[in-house]
């Protein structure tokens, strides 16, 4: 017959374990994640990059001279620059996270880490395209033809551009933050799973009910539990054992005080002893 005591509990670590990522253990179906993944990242690209030349404010130049084409912005002092590349920046960090959340659920957490190097490539690649197609959706190409041609006084949109180069940093550190979060996750609720799995396991063979009590306060405990209990029908107080258990059988003890006890009038004096009990002596 089967011991009992030798099975893993319902849904602890056995449970987990049956559904959990083996990594490695499909080394192909990783590395065509992983490229997926890269190909995704182009996309989120492509797609940033359109959506930042449609959302960025262009500075306004006015033309000077021909002879060199010189041109100079309308107002010094926009925040058409400082916009530009908040505008990439938050691109940057929902395209990030959405690729990496795409990249946990669709690979991270059934093939392990060779994914995780796909999201992180194709993030840093998102990066670079969306810096890219911006300034060619909004005439980078073209603005120089343009100065050469205009008359002096006339107004030109420039190109959107990314001053700020740090912000090529988010596409990748959004998307590794948001996959590593949520399996750091996943791993510390598996522990943990699998610590109160490990604690109902071991407990499996105790007996149910109260705990003996111990030590001078359990014992207290009990006696004061002892006596809340109600009377035998005859008036007398059952025993109780040292874990508050009453004695099914047997007459009860008379319960002697241990303090001085005034005699009635007109009867003698009887002798009372002065030891103290075990617990006030302990």
């Amino acid at each position: 017959m089967a011991d009992n005591l030798q099975l893993p509990p319902p849904g602890g670590p056995a449970g987990f374990s049956a559904v959990a990522a083996q990594p490695g253990s499909r080394p192909g179906r990783a590395v065509l994640t992983a490229a997926l993944l890269v190909v995704a990242g182009v996309v989120l690209g492509l797609a940033g990059g359109a959506i930042w030349a449609a959302a960025a404010p262009r500075a306004v130049y006015q033309v000077a001279s021909l002879r060199p084409p010189t041109a100079y912005a309308t107002n010094p002092e926009t925040n058409a620059f400082i916009a530009t590349d908040g505008i990439y920046s938050l691109i940057a960090l929902a395209g990030g996270a959405v690729l990496g959340l795409a990249g946990y659920l669709s690979g991270v957490r059934r093939y392990g880490p060779v994914p995780m190097a796909g999201i992180v490539a194709g993030a840093i690649s998102a990066a670079f395209l969306a810096r890219w197609l911006g300034p060619v959706l909004t005439g980078q190409g073209t603005f120089n033809v343009q100065l050469g041609s205009s008359r002096p006084g006339e107004l030109l949109r420039a190109p959107i551009s990314l001053g700020a180069g740090g912000a090529l940093a988010f596409w990748p550190v959004a998307a590794a933050f948001v996959a590593g979060g949520l399996e750091l996750s996943s791993v510390l609720r598996a522990r943990q799973l699998s610590q109160d799995g490990g604690q109902g396991h071991a407990g499996a063979g105790l007996p149910s009910g109260r705990p003996a009590a111990r030590g001078r306060r359990g014992r207290r405990r009990a006696a004061e539990a002892a006596a809340a209990r109600p009377a035998a029908a005859d008036g007398s107080a059952r025993p109780a054992s040292a874990d508050g258990a009453v004695a099914a059988d047997g007459p009860a003890p008379s319960l002697q005080p241990w303090f001085p006890v005034d005699p009635a009038p007109g009867a003698p004096a009887q002798p009372v002893s002065r030891e103290l009990p075990p617990e006030a002596g302990a």
